[in-house]
């Protein structure tokens, strides 16, 4: 395979493993994936925004000591270039102990940004929104009608 074909797969992986280290309440794996930078940026789809590492950092221990987050992503689009990544992702994110039946489920739409710093591809940028109640009908419809038979 090709460098450049693999430099912007490996962007993706980066979002994957974002998903499993928030399901597994795994700080130090998320805080990897960011980029070395105080400009990096954290809005929740409860609004609440993180700036900086040490935020970020401080807010997943928060997270984590209350509930995991599990996210599986439904529909996304990405646009990349050579030093940067935007992935947008329609996800459906559950909060809660699952364990103890205790979680709150719904749907986001996510915004990752990545740059490419020293080899690796690290989130710059993430802003997660719920889905309002309209925009989460019209998603069901768009996906019961995929010709890939997802629904």
């Amino acid at each position: 395979m090709p460098r450049f074909v693999r430099l912007f797969d490996a962007a993706g992986e980066t979002i994957i493993a974002f998903y499993d280290a928030l399901s597994r309440g795994q700080t130090d794996r998320v805080m990897s994936l960011w980029a070395n930078e105080d400009f990096v940026s954290y809005i929740r789809a409860d609004g609440t925004r993180w700036d900086g590492l040490e935020q970020i950092r401080s807010g997943l221990v928060a997270q984590f000591s209350q509930s995991v987050v599990l996210i599986d992503s439904l529909d996304t689009t990405e646009y990349d270039t050579v030093g940067t990544v935007m992935h947008t992702a329609t996800e459906a994110m559950r909060v809660g102990k699952e364990d103890a039946g205790q979680t709150i489920a719904q749907l986001i739409h996510t915004t990752y940004v990545l740059v490419h710093e020293q080899g690796d591809w690290r989130f710059a940028h993430i802003h997660s929104s719920p889905l309002p109640p309209q925009a989460v009908e019209q998603f069901s419809l768009m996906m019961h009608a995929r010709p890939d038979g997802l629904h």
